[in-house]
């Protein structure tokens, strides 16, 4: 009779991995919002996106003024 021992620590190594690997990323997808709002805000400071399209991308009331937030938002 074979022993199950060889596959059933390929599975539990596999099932660690893909938990490790959905950890990683619920980790980084903060950062990456952080960033891309960053990125949003030099673009628009760089003249390279309008206003609007500004306050459409980070969901941002029109009445605030884009400026200040980006500003907040660069220091941070």
């Amino acid at each position: 009779m074979r022993s199950n021992f060889r596959p059933n620590i390929r599975l539990a190594t596999n099932i660690l991995l893909v938990i490790g690997t959905f950890s990683i990323t619920l980790k980084i997808a903060p950062v990456a919002e952080v960033y891309r709002e960053k990125n949003l805000c030099i673009k628009h400071l760089k003249h390279q996106i309008d206003r609007d399209t500004l306050i459409k991308r980070l969901k941002i009331v029109k009445q605030a003024n884009p400026s200040s937030i980006c500003e907040s938002i660069l220091k941070s």
